[in-house]
């Protein structure tokens, strides 16, 4: 489901959770259409089947990433959106990258008399300088990047005034393309980001999509150590290692295979920040480590629990890695003030 046009300036990542839930039972289709659909997305709402939009359910978080982006992932029923010639007088010229995922198949995109599929997992780029509907028919998991055209402008002077790229698992752009949504998801995630940072993180994301853009229009894939790549694959990377770090034996092979990548590459992405896998998952296991020592919530768990947390198969072992990174003991780190 597209998201909304990001506003002039934004020094801060916002980010809101959006439900159905939050609204009354009956009676908010007229709103929902006019406000969320019109005002905001710049969109005419409905469901497939022409019902009243009493009957539509979602749940997800919208954010806008700066003044540069906004990401929105949204969990629904049936829905078609349209991008009217009635409703091109509001200036809006957003490109949005769309990616819907569903077990019962994908979507549906119609040109003038033209209807496409979309499959699933498939990312759609389209303008909002284009008249066009999705329709998407079945429940679904929709994610949506939008940046505005201004700001791909620059990095791409081929451009076209309204793109419209279908991009699906290997072909030329999809790669970039995936991983800008990827990335997205990521900074959105990041509740205190702003100024500097975020305005790196949203520069990544246009690099990204210019990437994407650039790859299609020479009908080749993107070099996977494209520089545009390298820091949002190294951040997703990261949260990898850092969700599994309960894991004794996670190694570089694992997380090259999570990420569909070789392990010699991860290895460049590292080297790259003056580091190596190695070390950046000792450093996290180590960092963990203090912060549970050091956390009144995690008080009442043995110093054993906490190592095992972080990986460590056996408390000797832990011990000695945590004196030699830190020059005290777990016990030392725990009554530390």
């Amino acid at each position: 489901m597209p998201g909304t046009a990001p506003p002039p300036a934004a020094a801060a990542l916002q980010t809101a959770r959006v439900s159905s839930s939050d609204l009354p039972t009956r009676g908010f289709s007229d709103a929902l259409e006019a406000v969320m659909g019109r005002d905001v997305m710049g969109f005419d709402l409905r469901t497939p089947g022409g019902d009243s939009l009493d009957t539509f359910r979602f749940d997800g978080r919208y954010s806008i990433l700066g003044s540069g982006a906004a990401y929105s992932h949204l969990a629904h029923t049936p829905l078609h959106y349209q991008r009217t010639p009635a409703l091109m007088s509001d200036g809006l010229d957003e490109l949005t990258l769309t990616a819907s995922h569903s077990p019962h198949g994908g979507a549906v995109i119609g040109v003038g008399n033209t209807e496409t599929a979309v499959p699933s997992g498939a990312v759609l780029l389209v303008s909002k300088t284009r008249a066009h509907e999705v329709v998407i028919p079945w429940d679904a998991t929709t994610y949506t990047l939008q940046i505005p055209r201004a700001a791909l402008a620059p990095l791409l002077p081929t451009l076209e005034e309204a793109p419209l790229h279908i991009l699906t698992p290997g072909a030329p752009g999809a790669d970039s393309a995936g991983l800008a949504l990827a990335y997205a998801a990521l900074v959105s995630e990041q509740g205190t980001l702003a100024g500097a940072p975020l305005a790196g993180a949203v520069r990544h994301l246009h690099e990204l999509i210019a990437s994407a853009i650039g790859a299609h229009h020479a009908a080749g894939q993107t070099p996977p150590d494209d520089p545009a790549h390298n820091v949002p694959r190294l951040a997703l990377i990261q949260r990898s290692i850092h969700a599994r770090l309960d894991q004794p034996g996670l190694s570089l092979d694992t997380i090259a295979r999570l990420h569909h990548t070789t392990p010699r590459q991860i290895q460049r992405l590292f080297a790259s920040q003056d580091t190596c896998f190695s070390g950046y998952l000792a450093e996290a296991r180590m960092q963990h480590a203090r912060t549970l020592l050091a956390s009144p919530a995690h008080r009442h768990r043995r110093v054993l629990d906490i190592a095992l947390d972080c990986g460590f198969a056996d408390l000797p072992a832990f011990g000695r890695a945590f004196r030699r990174h830190f020059g005290l003991t777990p016990g030392d780190a725990r009554q530390a003030p």
